[in-house]
């Protein structure tokens, strides 16, 4: 952007599950999405992926996930939607199909998920997919929600996939549920198709949630040794890591991993910020599956980490071509070509995204910073109003259209959305400096240097903030701390041509002419390397009239 372990037999032998009869009005697909929202838990460890609290007994709540995601040796821990961690200490995998029970202990009240009739889904039926997914630009795993419809039903299921449906399903959303439009879990995400032949298509696959209330008996814990469990966590204390038991593989060392594991196992590697080792495991993938769109989406993610935008690129050029109608690839291959400055090839791309999703507000978004790079203010005004009326919280459009606002000169318009932008992120550096930028067109430097001051506070090496300060200091009549503020820049980046060149203002407006031609010289050797040819001719300007100051 400018600016995704043992349980006993018994635990489960004696429950009874109750599937939730259908009603008769189906609900609006924000009310699915907040009731999803509620039991769908992100899992991090050696892999990643989604799951669905469905239980609690006492302080032990249950989680269905898919095998894969949990098919490597090592620590996990499930992240609740209120942001809390709980380590993995248990697992229960059901033979013959991908699906696992984990188990972790907490006090507090967590929604649990109603399983819908499963039985009852066919060819036309709406379905949603949620889960948590890696998206280029993001830091961290972001709640994900996608609408679609039932394509078919598989007679011979592998690995209980026998449902077949078109929804977005990003990587990081495998073991999370599939919804009916009550709110009910009547399925599990978790796979998918090979391309058809003649289009490329790609569909999603799912396993009914029928499939595991029957097999539920047949729970099993892993075939080797697990640890002793000597310590549970607080009633009190938050779980950390740092407590979390190694929990046992699930497969042994005659059978393979699949190309979802991989997937998995590298999501969890990037998550680390081993990109590389992450791009290692999404190629094993490919090796095995070289059509897998999610393989090449998640490794689009890590080349993106890497500032490596070309090989994104390429990398989603084949999730839209195995996607066709994937409205998340144009919009992260838009990304791409946004950052490699093609820039009406990305305007597309963000077009194309919200034709397939017209209430796409990240396409949005980033069409309407583009817009606004590119001087059509208006243009991004109106998409970035689009972006808030879709998500009144969007610290990042309240940003942008602080921006286009100063672009059309209303700077009282561009700190409200700032100050909007602030309340969000308290901890926006961009923010504080475009704000600080606004009240300085107000002329009130007072408000402005607070600002630049924040920024400076929260990222002690920003330039940027640096360079408005000091604009705010020499109209203070603070020129020693103007001067101080250009030599920071400098430090931080010797590459910034106007720290030099202002630096070299105040010393020759101070008399100091021989440290003036130094840096109204590299100023301009910078200018001519950058193309800037009118700021490289007024520096040159510049050292001509100290030059006949001198000699005369």
């Amino acid at each position: 952007m400018k600016y995704s372990c043992v349980l006993h037999a018994a635990l489960f032998g004696a429950a009874i599950v109750v599937i939730q009869p259908q009603f008769t009005v189906a609900l609006s697909p924000k009310q699915v999405s907040d009731i999803a929202r509620q039991f769908t838990i992100r899992i991090d460890g050696e892999s990643i992926g989604s799951g669905i609290i469905f239980e609690r007994k006492g302080d032990k709540y249950f989680v269905l996930t898919n095998q894969h995601v949990v098919n490597n040796v090592g620590r996990y821990e499930i992240h609740t939607p209120d942001g809390d961690r709980y380590p993995v200490y248990y697992s229960q995998e059901l033979p013959g199909l991908d699906l696992a029970v984990l188990q972790f202990t907490s006090q507090k009240n967590y929604s649990t998920a109603k399983f819908g009739n499963s039985d009852q889904l066919t060819e036309g039926i709406t379905v949603y997919a949620a889960g948590w997914a890696q998206i280029p630009g993001l830091d961290q795993p972001s709640y994900q929600f996608t609408k679609g419809d039932i394509r078919s039903r598989l007679q011979k299921p592998d690995k209980g996939y026998a449902l077949v449906y078109n929804n977005e399903a990003i990587p990081g959303m495998s073991g999370g549920p599939l919804l009916d439009e009550n709110g009910l879990v009547v399925g599990v995400n978790g796979g998918a198709t090979p391309p058809d032949p003649s289009t490329g298509t790609v569909l999603r696959l799912g396993i009914p949630i029928k499939i595991f209330v029957a097999a539920r008996g047949n729970l099993r814990t892993p075939t080797t040794q697990q640890p002793t469990i000597t310590q549970q966590p607080s009633a009190t204390q938050k779980p950390t890591t740092t407590q979390q038991p190694t929990r046992t593989a699930t497969q042994t060392s005659k059978q393979q991993p699949s190309a979802e594991s991989l997937i998995s196992s590298g999501g969890a590697k990037a998550q680390k910020g081993d990109y590389q080792g992450a791009i290692v495991a999404y190629e094993a993938a490919l090796r095995m599956n070289p059509n897998y769109p999610d393989a090449y989406f998640q490794r689009a993610v890590a080349h993106y980490e890497l500032k490596n935008y070309q090989a994104a690129f390429e990398d989603l050029n084949q999730v839209v071509r195995l996607t066709p109608n994937s409205p998340v690839a144009y919009m992260n291959r838009g990304l791409t070509q946004d950052l490699l400055q093609r820039n009406q090839e990305a305007l597309k791309d963000y077009s194309k995204a919200i034709s397939l999703n017209p209430d796409y507000a990240a396409a949005y978004l980033n069409r309407g910073a583009l817009k606004n790079e590119l001087q059509d203010y208006q243009g991004g005004l109106s998409d970035l109003n689009k972006a808030i009326n879709l998500k009144s919280d969007y610290a990042l459009a309240y940003l942008n259209r602080g921006d286009s606002y100063i672009g059309l000169k209303d700077y009282k318009r561009a700190i409200a959305d700032l100050d909007e932008a602030i309340k969000l992120q308290p901890n926006s550096v961009l923010a504080y400096s475009r704000r600080g930028f606004a009240y300085r067109q107000l002329q009130d430097y007072k408000k402005a240097a607070l600002d630049y001051n924040m920024a400076i506070s929260i990222q002690p090496d920003y330039a940027s903030a640096y360079f408005g300060r000091a604009f705010v200091r020499r109209r203070l009549q603070d020129e020693q701390g103007a001067l101080a503020d250009y030599s920071k820049i400098i430090s931080i980046n010797p590459e910034f041509a106007e720290a030099y060149y202002n630096r070299g203002l105040i010393y020759r407006n101070s008399g100091e002419n021989q440290k003036a031609l130094l840096d109204f010289q590299k100023a301009a050797n910078l200018y001519q390397q950058q193309r800037k040819t009118e700021y490289y001719q007024d520096a040159l300007q510049r050292i001509r009239e100290l030059q006949s100051t001198k000699g005369s």
